[in-house]
């Protein structure tokens, strides 16, 4: 299996899962389920993901020193996302609230540990 489909596919399950356990989560808290863009949040981080796993894994060796760059750079677009998407939104009635936050901030941190192990183990070649 290549490292991409590998790192690809563990960014999928890996949001699945915690897509799974954030609406378990809403529903045990009687909070309601499928708002606030959360479907949005969790495949633009699933893709944006991919994206950035991709350009960590097809970058030439010889840019290995700049790799660091590259993640951080996937983070800004990650929040860029965040801010041109759900910001507004979020921000409407005044403040972001706490359902708010976690229905981006969930799949983000989710999808950023499986890029963060894509990275080590490319920089550990």
């Amino acid at each position: 299996m290549s490292e991409l489909l590998k790192y690809s596919l563990q960014i999928i399950a890996t949001c699945l899962i915690t897509f799974g356990i954030h609406i378990l989560v809403l529903f045990l808290l009687n909070k309601p389920l499928f708002v606030n863009q959360i479907f949005t949040a969790y495949t633009g981080n699933l893709f944006l993901a991919i994206i950035i796993v991709v350009g960590i894994i097809k970058a030439p060796l010889m840019y290995n020193d700049s790799l660091g760059f590259l993640f951080l750079f996937g983070s800004l677009l990650k929040f860029g996302f965040f801010f041109l998407v759900f910001y507004s939104n979020f921000k409407s009635d005044g403040a972001i609230q706490r359902t708010e936050f976690f229905t981006f901030f969930t799949p983000y941190a989710a999808s950023l540990i499986v890029q963060t192990k894509c990275l080590t183990d490319r920089l550990s070649k």
